[in-house]
């Protein structure tokens, strides 16, 4: 999955580089978008000594959806900006009595809950591959930064609460398709490759995104 994120952000700058400067390819075509999202992690474990591990996987959720919307601009046919800003939904997951939570660790005494959402600012470079005689459809590369913010909680009834967040930077390097239905509206699908860790808690994060776009 990297080697092909990698590919495509190389194609997105061959394509800005190499385009052709001619005055019919340069335009000013502002759009907004809305997506449906789903972001899916790995999670590492964290390393207690003696042998034993928490296995933050088998305590948070690793499949995150929710809402993306964003704003842009195709300057020119094979090149665009964009800047977006994500949620995810509060993912809970409920973590029996008895439930082994790692390498080592005996079940748990009593039953807890454990929250996770993730939210951001996005900015990217697009490279557009138009095909076909009238161009309605197009491959695209992306290479950009996001700032991502993760909220994490867990409550143990009848005990209390703890919660935690960590915010940081990470390139993002994605590709996908995006198909005219309309002059001015047109149907997009992404995968994208995002750095993070979150202080070792995560091994990376992958986004998905299908949604709609409207230009002006």
């Amino acid at each position: 999955m990297k080697k092909l994120l990698l590919s495509a952000a190389a194609l997105a700058v061959f394509t800005l580089w190499t385009a052709p400067a001619q005055a019919q390819n340069v335009a000013f075509k502002p759009y907004v978008g809305v997506d449906f999202l789903r972001v899916t992690t790995e999670y590492n474990s964290l390393d207690l000594g003696g042998g034993m591990a928490l296995d933050y996987g088998s305590i948070l959720d690793d499949g995150l959806n929710g809402l993306n919307i964003h704003a842009g601009n195709r300057f020119h046919r094979n090149f665009g900006v964009e800047l977006g800003y994500f949620r995810t939904r509060d993912s809970d997951r409920d973590i029996a009595a008895g439930a082994f939570i790692g390498t080592g660790l005996p079940a748990v005494a009593t039953p807890f809950t454990t929250s996770v959402q993730l939210s951001g600012f996005t900015l990217d470079a697009l490279g557009y591959v138009p095909l076909g005689a009238a161009e309605r459809f197009a491959l695209i590369g992306t290479a950009g930064i996001g700032w991502t913010k993760a909220e994490m909680s867990l409550n143990v009834p009848g005990v209390g609460a703890v919660n935690e967040d960590e915010s940081e930077f990470g390139l993002r390097l994605g590709a996908g398709a995006e198909f005219a239905l309309t002059e001015n509206i047109s149907v997009r699908g992404l995968a994208r490759w995002q750095r993070a860790d979150f202080e070792d808690t995560v091994d990376d994060l992958r986004t998905y995104t299908v949604g709609l776009n409207f230009s002006f």
